[in-house]
């Protein structure tokens, strides 16, 4: 039943997770070409002065691409279930209700964890060819809140696209809204080295508002 309920889930999302993966190491290897011609016209010291004097990644065109990527597997995978009353049945299976649901973030957690990491991977790898150790973790460690975002945006989105109150969704959008802020409001290199710890337990625990829009649905809470 597990596997049957791994394969719906990937069945559902597939689709979605070539595509963010494709584009998403595209314009990883878009922002190491950026380097690259940079490093041709000024040379390897001029780049290195510009990430220590300015906080320059060289990855901030990729910086809202893991939330995107969180949204677009959320959606894709739960606005069926709601879409094309899928949920109801669902919950018939002979899995805990808990189980089930744990199961389904599982799935999607996993694809995005996939799509990051091969982003992070184009990213760092190129990176270390270019500059040392050092200064490419200190930028793998700035572009690290962005991929939590997308971990939260995934988690926000499954819970939106369950809940059956559209006022309801409309505050669990605001809130959504409120806390990914929190990811962006800091451009310094390494900002939220100290504050990560928080942010990750955070976004761990959203996973209860699936939950809570589950329940809901299933005594038939529509307001």
């Amino acid at each position: 039943m597990i596997k049957a309920i791994i394969n719906k889930e990937w069945y559902k999302t597939r689709l979605a997770f070539f595509v963010t993966l494709a584009v998403s190491l595209l314009f990883s290897a878009y922002a190491a070409l950026r380097i690259n011609r940079l490093i041709a016209l000024k040379g390897v010291d001029h780049l290195w002065l510009i990430v220590l004097l300015k906080d320059n990644t060289f990855a901030d065109m990729i910086q809202m691409l893991p939330l995107l990527t969180g949204l677009v597997l959320g959606v894709a995978q739960m606005a069926p279930e709601m879409s094309h009353k899928r949920l109801k049945l669902t919950m018939h299976l002979p899995v805990p209700q808990t189980k089930l649901l744990m199961l389904m973030l599982a799935v999607g957690v996993a694809e995005a964890l996939v799509v990051f990491a091969g982003q992070a991977a184009v990213i760092g790898i190129y990176d270390l060819t270019v500059m040392p150790a050092p200064m490419v973790a200190s930028i793998m460690l700035t572009t690290l809140p962005w991929f939590v975002a997308g971990f939260a945006a995934y988690l926000f989105a499954c819970a939106i696209c369950l809940e059956a109150s559209w006022r309801r969704r409309v505050g669990l959008g605001l809130l959504a809204a409120a806390m990914l802020a929190m990811f962006y409001s800091q451009p310094a290199l390494e900002a939220y080295n100290s504050f990560l710890p928080i942010l990750l337990i955070a976004t761990a625990s959203l996973a209860i508002l699936s939950a809570g829009s589950m329940i809901r649905f299933k005594e038939g809470l529509s307001e």
